[in-house]
């Protein structure tokens, strides 16, 4: 069914205002950018920094997944990422645009420790939401571990049509991942991993195998 001239001028209106929206979290990007990059440098850590504004499609995504979402709710519009190389740098830095925040604008920012409390789905690292010309910018701070399991997951995210990262899929695959994680976590502080869960582990990797190899076929004979 066709848009008459009505809907259609609302639609182009709603999606006119969304780019400008978008468009106008570019300059506070670039400010969060560099100020990341200079809390990265006077902590003297390893650095590997990126920034990017999100994509119309995935804002749109965003929108319909969650209830309630609106766009002056939506704290990642624009983001960047510093990947460090480990959690102690993490935390270092983290203190250091903390207490930047909080001179700038008078109160701390608000901070989603996926650390301490990872997400259902395995994801791990710490959000910093910054306020720059009054716009919010995600800062995102993870170690190499952590970020070599989210460009993972997201590779495969794509390949078989879940949103993996966001514990979509079959409830194997998605404890397949969160145990990945919680393995890999346990790596990187030098600690010793249950022999059960390893197990576990092993058992999950055959379903896992099975299930990435058939791809979005997979998903499709559901």
């Amino acid at each position: 069914m066709g848009l008459d001239d009505n809907s259609l001028s609302n639609y182009q209106t709603a999606y006119l205002s969304l780019v400008e929206y978008r468009a106008a979290h570019q300059y506070p990007l670039i400010k969060a950018t560099n100020a990341l990059r200079s809390a990265v440098k006077a902590e003297h850590c390893t650095i590997e920094v990126s920034q990017r504004l999100k994509r119309i499609p995935t804002i749109l995504d965003k929108l319909r997944r969650e209830q309630g979402m609106d766009l002056s709710r939506m704290q990642d519009f624009g983001g960047c990422r510093a990947v460090l190389d480990n959690i102690d740098e993490v935390r270092r830095v983290q203190e250091r645009i903390t207490r930047s925040h909080k001179r700038r604008n008078g109160s701390a920012p608000h901070v989603k420790d996926y650390i301490d409390a990872p997400r259902d789905s395995g994801y791990r690292g710490v959000h910093v939401v910054v306020t720059y010309d009054e716009r919010l910018v995600e800062v995102q701070l993870r170690t190499k571990v952590m970020h070599e399991w989210a460009i993972t997951v997201e590779r495969l995210s794509g390949r078989t049509g879940f949103n993996l990262k966001s514990a979509e899929g079959p409830e194997e695959l998605q404890e397949f991942f969160s145990l990945a994680s919680e393995l890999m976590a346990i790596d990187e502080i030098g600690g010793t991993a249950d022999p059960e869960k390893l197990l576990r582990m092993s058992e999950l990797r055959e379903v896992a195998i099975q299930f990435l190899s058939k791809g979005r076929t997979a998903r499709e004979g559901q």
